[in-house]
């Protein structure tokens, strides 16, 4: 009786140290196998959400919103789509929604975790199927130089890449087709990764299109700007060239 009271408590001392080890291993955060920054302050960005929320009766009309002039909606722009009509569209302050996706390694990523950090955040949004993203994209991996001959490419473009690779910004292919115009899925942008290799650039999944659907892209690839608390810097809905010239117009020697 003895021998079996020892052993018992053996066993509860053994659970008790366990459930501690599991405990204080779950308090740290662990990082991201792809080495992507992680943000402990991130909960407190106050998240729009990537819903529109059109409400009655308000006197200035959120983002999404069908309008008839700048001056109804709360971003102060109502922009003409002739694709959905006229409504309030993104500008500068619009704080981008918080996402988890999946990135090119299987993880889960919140992308909320690359704010706070005294870095611009740019999000190129492409799919696998667009031939000038994978001119970029090779452009970023091996140095081709096939997308500096596009007609809307400035030389001053070149210092991005550097500004990539040296971490000076951080750099997110959020993708939401594969080479089929299916969504996105883990299989393609490991794909992706595989062809287009940057341990640099996340690549990330928007399989339910709740990221495209927000921004409303209406070509590939379009590339926006953010700051570090996830505030809209510079925005399209199309094109690269506004983010660019944005970049290459910062003098980065005084940063």
């Amino acid at each position: 009786m003895v021998l079996k009271g020892r052993e018992n408590l053996i066993c509860r001392i053994f659970l008790i140290i366990l459930f501690i080890s599991v405990s204080l291993c779950e308090s740290n955060e662990v990082g991201y196998f792809g080495g992507w920054p992680i943000n402990k302050d991130k909960d407190k960005i106050s998240n729009p959400g990537f819903e529109f929320k059109c409400l009655e009766g308000l006197d200035k009309k959120e983002l999404g919103c069908s309008c008839s002039s700048d001056e109804e909606c709360v971003s102060g722009d109502c922009f003409n789509s002739p694709r959905v009509g006229k409504y309030c569209m993104q500008s500068k302050g619009t704080i981008f929604p918080r996402y988890n996706l999946i990135d090119q390694y299987g993880e889960s990523i919140d992308i909320y975790d690359f704010a706070g950090h005294e870095k611009l955040i740019v999000i190129e949004f492409s799919t696998s199927w667009c031939q000038p993203c994978r001119e970029l994209a090779s452009w970023f991996s091996y140095g081709d130089t096939y997308i500096t001959k596009n007609k809307r490419w400035k030389a001053e473009y070149n210092i991005i890449k550097d500004l990539v690779h040296n971490d000076r910004i951080y750099f997110i292919n959020i993708q939401t087709q594969d080479k089929y115009r299916e969504p996105a899925s883990l299989f393609s942008v490991e794909d992706w990764f595989q062809e287009y290799p940057d341990e640099k650039i996340p690549i990330l999944a928007d399989s339910s299109y709740n990221v495209r659907d927000w921004v409303r892209v209406t070509g590939y690839p379009t590339v926006i700007v953010l700051n570090d608390k996830m505030e809209i810097v510079q925005f399209s809905i199309r094109g690269w060239h506004d983010a660019f010239n944005f970049l290459s117009d910062i003098d980065w020697s005084l940063n």
